[in-house]
């Protein structure tokens, strides 16, 4: 299977994206021990494992590439991992209050019908069940998302800032906590510094004004999972934990 940053192979892409999405599962594991897991576009299934390594009762991986999840299941060497492959958007083979936690990392811009998918998180997550969503702030990774009104990034349909990406959460969930990964100073955000930075290593074309630019916007490879605090730093990728507050049916 073709290793790409939108689903990862450890071990056969950049380091620092690698990090990015290890640091997300690391954040998750002490918030699942015992718990019955969902992960979400669980990709290559790295992380269903590391859910798994931390206490989780059960973990059940799901992805919509049958390729990745054949990978997942050749891999599995863990008798409370399963995998399937599943529609994030239609997820009627789910029981309704089937999980105790769903993490779900860097999904929801990839989706056509956002507003499916939210329905079917809050709907197989038991009420007061914990989720975890992950995505990239449209500023940073789509500098010019403002004007051009779509991502940079050809397999996301739709980016979000942190505001707008809470105030949609907040249709379903009860948000718990903001955190952020790699939080980089309001000026480096501006859009006309990030173009003038990014172009002018790009003009360059060398390793190492690539690893300069990927270095100045990873916050110098800090990609650790922190609470997003008051101030103005923006994080590259936001980390939300949220409560499903839907009353037991």
């Amino acid at each position: 299977m073709k290793t790409t940053s939108e689903r990862l192979t450890l071990g056969d892409y950049d380091p620092l994206i690698e990090n990015e999405h290890l640091a997300r599962y690391r954040f998750a594991q002490p918030m699942v021990a015992g718990m019955k897991v969902a992960d979400l576009a669980c990709g290559t299934g790295y992380g269903s494992q590391m859910l798994a390594d931390a206490g989780a009762r059960s973990v059940h991986g799901m992805d919509i590439s049958e390729e990745a999840v054949n990978l997942c299941i050749e891999r599995n060497n863990k008798p409370n991992v399963t995998y399937s492959v599943a529609n994030a958007q239609d997820l009627t083979a789910i029981s309704d209050n089937e999980f105790d936690a769903v993490v779900s990392f860097e999904t929801i811009e990839h989706l056509p019908d956002v507003e499916a998918y939210l329905d079917e998180m809050a709907r197989i997550l038991r009420p007061g069940g914990t989720y975890l969503v992950s995505t990239p702030d449209s500023r940073i990774v789509s500098t010019m998302y403002f004007f051009q009104r779509h991502p940079a990034n050809r397999h996301h349909v739709r980016e979000y800032t942190g505001r707008q990406l809470i105030s949609l959460l907040s249709t379903r969930f009860e948000i718990k906590a903001r955190y952020g990964q790699a939080f980089l100073a309001w000026w480096l955000v501006f859009w006309p510094v990030q173009v003038c930075i990014k172009s002018f290593c790009r003009i360059l074309g060398t390793a190492k004004a690539r690893a300069f630019k990927d270095n100045l916007y990873s916050n110098g490879g800090n990609v650790e999972v922190m609470p997003k605090e008051s101030g103005s730093r923006i994080p590259k990728y936001w980390v939300i934990s949220c409560v499903n507050n839907r009353k037991p049916s």
